[in-house]
């Protein structure tokens, strides 16, 4: 990290918080509603093989800070507010987490409990089913974390160090996420030919482990926490057929309610990817509140069952972050 940088997270941001410009910078937007969004949160310190996880102290920081600065309220609830137009006295704000990391339920769930903050909890329903699944996302991160040779796969050879292949225009992350139901294969491809570096997934659980039914079942009826479907297996909707965008969002919701005993409502899509098809289906699977990330910006939004997120850096500080959602509050408000 820069000078700059440490310099920035260590001194001037958090003493900017600390003279309020967050609040002046927040009393300045126009909108007065937010989604936030997180993965995961992690007691492990150091480098990691992913960034997808707030340091826990960070996360807790965070959430007392936005419990001074904002009403928190369910999802659904906020929802509610936006669709019937209801004026609210202060901003108020919503919290997600994406994917269905166990980190979520035994590290950023006590935090939450212990300030009383309610959040909805997205889960990729392969997880539950399978006790090996990992998300993608860290399938690759993991192996580009282990080698420093060229990936060669069927469709293209992926060059070290940015594991881009000129043939195909595209990184290897790309290709997973344009593929559609293709992904599987160059998937199973790669795990395949790396399996001992996904075996390294084995050593950092609380950073790759995802939630599975047995373990679902412990905290079904947490009265803070909503669930919603981040899909089946987390493919970027938009490069779906129609029949197979309606069965990943169809089986995902019958899923989780044949564990949690409750109706699912809310959908996520991953990588905040959709076309109208995917409104369709989802619509048609009995989603009522849609989340995207940055896809999709308000402003250009008509559909009043879709509102996008901001998502928090997992990379930075608390107070950089809260002076990040202070500047960004209308771009993602509504």
């Amino acid at each position: 990290m820069s000078i700059v940088k440490t310099l920035s997270r260590k001194l001037l941001f958090p003493t900017l918080v600390g003279m309020g410009v967050d609040k002046l910078l927040l009393a300045k937007n126009k909108k007065q509603q937010i989604i936030i969004n997180f993965h995961g949160v992690s007691n492990i310190k150091g480098k990691r093989f992913n960034n997808r996880h707030l340091d826990s102290v960070e996360f807790e920081k965070l959430i007392l800070y936005l419990k001074e600065r904002y009403a928190i309220i369910p999802l659904k609830e906020l929802f509610e507010n936006y669709r019937s137009q209801k004026k609210v006295p202060k901003k108020t704000i919503a919290i997600t987490f994406d994917d269905g990391y166990i980190n979520n339920f035994t590290v950023a769930l006590p935090i939450l409990k212990k300030h009383n903050v309610p959040a909805t909890f997205y889960l990729i329903t392969e997880s539950l089913e399978n006790k090996e699944f990992y998300v993608w996302p860290d399938v690759i991160d993991l192996i580009q974390k282990h080698t420093k040779e060229d990936i060669k796969l069927t469709v293209g050879t992926f060059k070290y160090p940015g594991f881009y292949c000129d043939t195909l225009k595209l990184s290897l992350t790309d290709l997973m996420k344009q593929s559609g139901s293709e992904r599987e294969k160059h998937l199973n491809e790669i795990k395949q030919k790396y399996p001992i570096y996904i075996s390294e997934a084995a050593k950092e659980p609380e950073l790759i482990k995802m939630i599975h039914k047995t373990e679902l079942e412990n905290y079904k009826d947490e009265p803070l926490i909503e669930y919603g479907s981040h899909t089946h297996l987390h493919y970027n909707l938009e490069h779906l057929n129609s029949e197979d965008c309606f069965k990943e969002v169809s089986v995902s919701k019958h899923i989780i309610e044949k564990i949690i005993k409750k109706p699912v409502l809310s959908l996520a899509f991953p990588d905040g990817s959709y076309n109208e098809t995917t409104i369709v289906n989802s619509k048609k699977a009995g989603y009522e509140n849609i989340v995207a990330v940055t896809y999709k910006l308000n402003e250009n939004n008509k559909d009043p069952y879709i509102l996008s997120r901001f998502t928090v850096s997992n990379s930075t500080t608390s107070e950089s972050n809260l002076l990040r959602l202070a500047v960004d509050f209308d771009k993602f408000g509504f």
